[in-house]
């Protein structure tokens, strides 16, 4: 079970209850969301639009501070 939030802070749900929802969804649809916005797709983690919540606008910025995979489309 992943036990850090792509932040770089231990996950911080709300409730253990939610946590152990996410992670099951991290478990049965992989830990990362592919999200096209303008021309690229971003390989976002689930936890952290789980606790973080995401707009378009931040996802340039946000894929270069926390390394996250993006892929121009052919």
């Amino acid at each position: 079970m992943t036990r850090d939030c792509p932040c770089g802070r231990p996950l911080h749900y709300s409730s253990r209850t939610v946590e152990l929802v996410m992670q099951g969804l991290v478990d049965e649809h992989g830990a990362d969301v592919r999200i096209h916005y303008g021309a690229r797709i971003y390989s976002v983690p689930r936890h952290y639009i789980a606790l973080h919540g995401l707009a378009g606008r931040e996802l340039p910025e946000l894929a270069e501070r926390y390394g996250w995979k993006t892929i121009d489309p052919q």
